[in-house]
Parts: C-alpha cells; structure tokens; sequence
C-alpha cells in the first residue's frame, strides 16, 4: 500500500510503499477513506527526532474508513464490513495511508447521515471541545479564554460554550482573524498582538471571571494570559503552536494562586472511563450529523501530502485540509 512516512535522512514527509498490515487481537484493518491534517499531526511528525525511529513511521492521528478485515475478538468481528471514524495506534502506523491497523476500541461506527469527510474529524476536534466544556462546567468557571479561536477546534469550543451560556473571550493573533470572528457575531474577540492586549485581556477576563484558559500556543503567549486573567485561574496547556517553549511567571503562579496544567485528550478520556467516553462519542457523532458541521478548506490525495500540510499550515483559519484516498491517481 502506499502511505504518508518521513525520509529516514532528512526527516521531511514521503510517500513510500509498505505491505498491508495485518490486525491482530483485538485489532481491525480499515480502509481509509479520509483524513484530516491536524496541529497534533504536525506535533508528532516533529517529535520523531530519531533516525532508527523513522522507519516505518506513517502520520496521521485519526481519519474515517471501512472496516475490511479484523483480527480475534468480539468488538472486531462487529465492526467488520462497517464505516468507522477511527484513531491511530502509535505501534501500528497512522491514518495517512490506504490502509490502518488499529484497535477496535479505537473505531466508532458512522451514521449514514455523517459523510466519510465529517466523520476522519469526529475525535480529536469534538472530543477536546467536549472536554473542555465539561471542565468548565464541572468546575465552575463562569467563563473561558480560549487561544487559536479562528481554528476550526477554537470555533467549535465558543460553539458549544453558547449552548451552556459560558462567555468565551476569543484570542487571535491577526486583525484577519479578529474581522472574521467579529463578522460571524462573536462579542469577546482580542488580538494577541496589539501592544494593549494584556490589559485589554486583563480587563475584559476580570469582568467575565474567565478562570478557565485555554492555550494552544505557547510560548511568550502563555506569559501574557497568566499575568492578565484573574486570581485563582487554571491554564490548560494543550498545544504548541509557536512551536517555542511557554513562559512562566513564578510571581504571578505564586501571588495570585494561578496553576497551569497540560491536557492530552487520551489521558483525559482514560480518566473519565468508559462509560463516560461512550456519551462523549454519541455527543460528538450528533454534532457533526447536525449544527457543528466542521468546514473544509481544500481536499488532497494522498500523494498531494506535502501540498496539503503546507496548504493547511499557510492559512488554518481557512478551514480544514482533508487527504482523500478515492482513485489516487496521483500515485503509480
């Protein structure tokens, strides 16, 4: 088959021809039809540093696809024959490649009123905005500040806030993208790189209580949010988009009791049980069936990969950018 891996010298993506693999307990193989490029997508292509950890690597997180062969066990055997968004398996390869191996509990069974695009986007975005929601409701923030809001997932997150009334202010990082939130009728919108943003966010967050942020960036950014939103605030770091270290304030963390935390979707799932998770997973599903349709920039096949992650990083206000493996043509 042919899938999205690293160059083992240079590190830079390829496409490259690998067997098939083979599930096993546990396990089925999914015939992928969709997947999206994703933040973490790119955050796991750079932590794969190593040469000897290069081989055999394929990208992709998540994605969509049918079910055509399964390893022994029972959840396996019924997802066979079935149209599943699934997650990868880090041991088993990634979704950007005709074919995926990877556990049956990592597979959950489409609707016919979700497409197979809808559906390679249905865990990573929805799950990590339901999560967040359940943060602040269950810990009683009255309100959210929430980082890279014009990405698709920030979009999603003030979306679903509205539906339990949390205020959400909207960080962005250029006048573009301010205009864009702005038109589409949001109320909070702040622009991380005007000289008065701390104290605009300073003033704006102490007047909403936003003690829940939630920061995709990084870097000098997580700095200004911990001096600027109010005492007692919990930061939840989920990404790195500057693609630099965040910055603390010990002063601030100490004076004002703020406390700054890492959140990973699998861990926070994994806390939760399954039972949890399995109503997380239906939420999710119901979104994309109905109002929370995620909008899509521009489709690539696989053998387009390069040009699809340098399209999405040029502009990932766009939309999302989705590989499609229907007639490939572009791969011989």
């Amino acid at each position: 088959m042919w899938a999205a891996g690293l160059d083992e010298v240079n590190g830079q993506l390829k496409i490259m021809q690998v067997p098939v693999p083979v599930p096993g307990k546990g396990e089925v193989l999914v015939k992928m039809a969709a997947a999206p490029v994703n933040p973490s997508d790119m955050a796991r292509i750079k932590n794969v540093s190593e040469v000897s950890s290069r081989a055999g690597f394929i990208a992709g997180i998540e994605g969509s696809g049918t079910v055509v062969d399964c390893g022994s066990g029972l959840i396996p055997r019924l997802w066979l024959g079935k149209r599943v968004a699934c997650s990868s398996s880090v041991s088993s390869g990634g979704s950007w490649a005709e074919y995926m191996v990877t556990k049956a509990m990592s597979c959950v069974p489409l609707t016919a009123n979700i497409s197979d695009e809808q559906g390679s986007m249905m865990l990573v975005n929805p799950l990590t905005a339901l999560a967040f929601i359940d943060i602040a409701r269950y810990e009683g923030h009255k309100a959210i500040v929430s980082t890279a809001a014009a990405s698709s997932l920030g979009r999603m997150i003030t979306l679903l806030a509205a539906k339990y009334k949390i205020p959400v202010i909207q960080v962005v990082r250029s006048v573009k993208q301010q205009n864009l939130l702005t038109s589409q009728g949001a109320q909070y919108v702040l622009n991380s790189s005007d000289t008065d943003f701390t104290t605009r966010l300073g003033e704006v967050s102490r007047q909403l209580n936003a003690t829940l942020v939630l920061d995709a960036v990084g870097g000098e950014l997580t700095k200004k949010l911990l001096i600027s939103t109010p005492f007692g605030s919990k930061h939840l770091i989920y990404g790195n988009l500057s693609t630099e270290q965040p910055q603390l304030d010990h002063r601030v963390l100490v004076d004002a009791e703020k406390t700054v935390a890492g959140f990973y979707l699998v861990n926070w799932l994994k806390k939760q049980g399954l039972l949890s998770t399995l109503r997380s997973i239906i939420k999710a599903r119901k979104m994309l069936a109905g109002e929370y349709t995620i909008p899509i920039s521009a489709r690539y096949p696989l053998s387009q990969v390069q040009q699809a992650v340098d399209s999405y990083l040029g502009n990932m206000t766009a939309g999302k950018v989705i590989l499609v493996f229907n007639n490939d043509a572009g791969i011989t």
